[in-house]
C-alpha cells in the first residue's frame, strides 16, 4: 500500500527525547505490517522505532522477561528459553515467515484486533506494557498498564494520543507457571474465533502449596477478559470446571468490549460463546487435574 500522504520518514530518537516536537499527522513505524497494508489517510510523518536499537528481549535479575516493541514475532518465537505457550500463540498467527520476521511485538498489540496472538499471548501471562509518551525538552512521560487492560476492545486501546508501547514484562512466576491452551476456528487455518488460556502459578495444586490460577479469554470476545482464582482449591470448593465455565458466562453480560461475543466473518457471537465455555472447562479441568 502506498502511503501518499507521507512526505518522511525520520528516526523516532529526537522526538521521544523532546528535542522535536510530535507533530500532527506523525505515526510512529515499527514493522509496519499493518500500518502498509491498507490506507492511512491522517498519516504525514512515519516516526521509526526500528531505529533506536532496543535489544528485543532480555531477562532482569529477578526472571522477568522484557520484550521490546520492537522485537518480532519471529524473535520472540525463536527465544531458547521460551515456555512452550509462547509457540502455541504465535502459531496462531497464520503469517508467513516473511511477515513473521517483520511483524512487532508491539504492532500486534496496538493494532488490537480480538484474535492477535501476541495479545493472547502476554495477556494470559500478565504481562504488563510500559508506555511511553514524549514530552517536550526532556525524557518521555511513562506508565505501567496490563496488557489485559491496554486493549480495550476491536481495534481499540488505552492508548492516549502520542503514546506508544515501550516493552512489555512479563513476570518471572508466569513464565514458569504450568498453562493450558485451546483455540477454536472454523477452518484450520482461519483466524482465532476463540483463544482461552489457564495459567496455574507456582507450584500450586489441589490440596497443596498455594498460587492462582488465571484463566485468559481471547478472540471470542472483543477484548481480554480474565477470570481469576485465589488458588486451584478455592476453584474446586465453588464448583470446578463447570464453574469457571459459569463465571465466564455471567461475566460476558454484554456491558463494556471486554464482556462482549465478537461478531465477524470468522464466527457467530453464538458460536463463539459456546466454543469459550468449553474450553473454560477444559483448561481448567486439565489444570486440577481432572477428566476433561
Amino acid at each position: 500500500m502506498d502511503l501518499h500522504g507521507v512526505t518522511a520518514l525520520v528516526p523516532a530518537g529526537p522526538v521521544l527525547e523532546g528535542r522535536e516536537p510530535l507533530r500532527e499527522g506523525d505515526v510512529w513505524l515499527a514493522g509496519g505490517t499493518w500500518l502498509f497494508s491498507e490506507p492511512q489517510p491522517g498519516a504525514r510523518r512515519l516516526l521509526d522505532l526500528g531505529a533506536l536499537g532496543w535489544d528485543p528481549l532480555r531477562l532482569d535479575g529477578g526472571g522477568a522477561l522484557h520484550v521490546a516493541a520492537t522485537c518480532t514475532v519471529e524473535e520472540l518465537t525463536g527465544w531458547a528459553a521460551a515456555p512452550p505457550l509462547v509457540a502455541r500463540c504465535t502459531d496462531a498467527f497464520l503469517a508467513g515467515w516473511k511477515v513473521q520476521g517483520v511483524a512487532t511485538v508491539g504492532g500486534n498489540l496496538v493494532t488490537a484486533l480480538p484474535a492477535a496472538p501476541v495479545v493472547s499471548l502476554l495477556a494470559a501471562l500478565d504481562g504488563v506494557a510500559e508506555l511511553w509518551t514524549p514530552a517536550a525538552g526532556g525524557p518521555p512521560r511513562r506508565r505501567l498498564l496490563p496488557v489485559a487492560e491496554l486493549v480495550t476492545g476491536d481495534r481499540a486501546t488505552a492508548l492516549a494520543t502520542g503514546e506508544l508501547v515501550r516493552e512489555v514484562v512479563v513476570p518471572a512466576s508466569s513464565l514458569a507457571a504450568r498453562t493450558a491452551f485451546r483455540r477454536a476456528t472454523l477452518t484450520p487455518l482461519g483466524r482465532s474465533a476463540s483463544l482461552v488460556v489457564g495459567r496455574l502459578d507456582g507450584a500450586a495444586r489441589v490440596g497443596g502449596a498455594p498460587g492462582g490460577l488465571v484463566v485468559t479469554v481471547t478472540a471470542a470476545l472483543r477484548a481480554p477478559l480474565q477470570l481469576r482464582w485465589t488458588s486451584p482449591d478455592a476453584l474446586v470448593a465453588a464448583g470446578g470446571p463447570e464453574a469457571a465455565a459459569a463465571a465466564l458466562d455471567a461475566a460476558a453480560d454484554g456491558s463494556e468490549p471486554r464482556r462482549t461475543w465478537h461478531d465477524d466473518v470468522h464466527g457467530h457471537p453464538a458460536w463463539r460463546r459456546a466454543m469459550a465455555l468449553v474450553q473454560v472447562r477444559e483448561v481448567t479441568a486439565e489444570l486440577l487435574g481432572e477428566p476433561a
